[in-house]
């Protein structure tokens, strides 16, 4: 063999494992928020959408719709998925630009969201009588809205922690609503609000003892995935939010619906007692003490609430 063969040979040798350590540097996928099947449905405005589904239990079925933030995901209601799973149909959605979904550049805008939701209950949950929805904070606006157009595709409302109660219009401060609009500035405000140690600090604000552990796990690894930063830019820039939700949702709903509340950081509910007084289908139920999130620190009263106000079921 020629020295010159011979020194091809020990370059191949040399590069033959270049590839595993290329795989090893390779970003993982992300894991499911959910110990469940995970299957995903195409949407033309949206994307490609994941869901977590458990349909083994007989029933009407219980879809979960988690809040929007700097790093929601269908994590957000593993306590409520778990519980129900053996009892009734149970489907989590991961909603646009968040969790397993697609995470494209697009506009993210309430539209969107609506759109996805009434899809998900349309094409992929079909009901003929409307699922029973319990949904998180500002993604009980998109459901609402939703059920106001059609009233069909849902059968009962669980809301908790909702926006668009208070007395003032929530979304962010006009600084942030123009930092969100421009691309440096706004890549590396997320770069801020998704840091460990923000997440934590934002989670633990949500909680009266300390964060559920594994809800902050999930919340650092899925706000490191490429596309991360723009629904939740988004939602700096307050364009998730219904201007005046009380009067163009909430008092205008006409399915039974449960309001399940407490103090919350992020969320005002003044006007809880006018939405009563204004809309008959309305219930409030408030468990104490917690700060947003009553299904991870108080789980069994928050079941028993909403079951008592499923049991009702005469609709």
């Amino acid at each position: 063999m020629t020295t010159r063969a011979m020194s091809l040979d020990g370059v191949v040798d040399r590069f033959r494992f270049v590839p595993s350590a290329l795989r090893r540097l390779e970003r993982a996928p992300l894991a499911a928020a959910l110990d469940a099947e995970i299957r995903h449905v195409d949407t033309w405005s949206a994307g490609r959408l994941a869901y977590y589904v458990d349909t083994r239990a007989t029933g009407r079925p219980v879809v979960l719709l988690h809040g929007v933030d700097a790093a929601a995901s269908s994590k957000e209601m593993a306590p409520l998925f778990d519980a129900l799973r053996g009892e009734r149909p149970v489907y989590a959605l991961d909603l646009p630009g968040f969790g397993l979904s697609e995470r494209a550049d697009r506009a993210y805008d309430r539209e969107l969201y609506r759109a996805a939701v009434r899809r998900f209950l349309t094409d992929v949950v079909r009901e003929p009588g409307g699922a029973d929805v319990i949904a998180l904070s500002l993604t009980s606006e998109f459901v609402a809205a939703v059920a106001c157009e059609e009233m069909s595709l849902v059968h009962s409302l669980v809301l908790v922690s909702p926006t668009g109660l208070g007395r003032e219009a929530p979304g962010a401060s006009a600084v942030l609503r123009t930092i969100a609009h421009v691309p440096p500035v706004a890549g590396a405000l997320y770069r801020m609000l998704a840091s460990p140690p923000s997440i934590r600090w934002f989670l633990k604000k949500s909680f009266v003892g300390a964060p559920d552990p594994g809800l902050v796990d999930y919340a650092i690894r899925t706000s490191k995935e490429p596309g991360a930063h723009r629904a939740p830019l988004a939602f700096i820039s307050g364009a998730l939010f219904t201007e005046d939700a009380f009067e163009r949702l909430y008092a205008r709903l006409p399915v039974p619906t449960l309001i399940v509340h407490d103090q919350d950081p992020y969320s005002r509910f003044e006007r809880l007692g006018d939405l009563q007084q204004r809309n008959a289908r309305v219930e409030v139920a408030r468990i104490a003490p917690t700060r947003g999130l009553p299904h991870f620190e108080q789980l069994d009263a928050t079941l028993e609430v909403v079951r008592r106000f499923w049991a009702q079921d005469p609709w």
